[in-house]
């Protein structure tokens, strides 16, 4: 894994709801991540409860690294390889979303309903085409 990933930018977003603790969110946002600290903001939601929007970019070999690792030990980019395609939009942009109950419980697991941590990691690609992102996307997989 010396080489860099093939993406501009990977994001990794979560929103901790006014119902929710929002120090489980972030528990679960770093262990996603890898990092030892993910950035939050906070807006107002119906009725004036609080919603805390933790959101992380990563731009930085090392810290994409980390995160790719991390899915891998995980069997996550085995999953993910098989759908590659329908995951990849017109912006090269590859798509996925990870169950956050499960991320607290430091477990890595597809979401399958609305309580996610979005991650959405941009290739780096020129011209940016997705035929040419997609190319990309199955050697990257296949040699990681």
């Amino acid at each position: 894994m010396s080489a860099k990933p093939p993406f501009l930018n990977i994001r990794i977003r979560a929103i901790a709801q006014a119902t929710e603790m929002k120090e489980r969110v972030e528990a679960a946002m770093l262990f996603v991540s890898g990092l030892e600290e993910v950035p939050s903001s906070r807006i107002e939601g119906h009725f004036g409860n609080p919603i805390i929007i933790f959101e992380v970019e990563m731009s930085k070999a090392r810290d994409m690294k980390k995160f790719l690792q991390i899915l891998k030990d995980a069997g996550m980019l085995a999953l993910l390889m098989e759908e590659i395609e329908p995951r990849l939009d017109d912006d090269c942009v590859f798509h996925f979303r990870l169950d956050k109950q499960k991320a607290y419980a430091e477990e890595l697991e597809l979401a399958d309903s609305k309580d996610i941590i979005d991650v959405s990691m941009k290739v780096a690609t020129y011209p940016a085409r997705r035929e040419i992102a997609l190319d990309i996307l199955l050697d990257w997989f296949v040699d990681f």
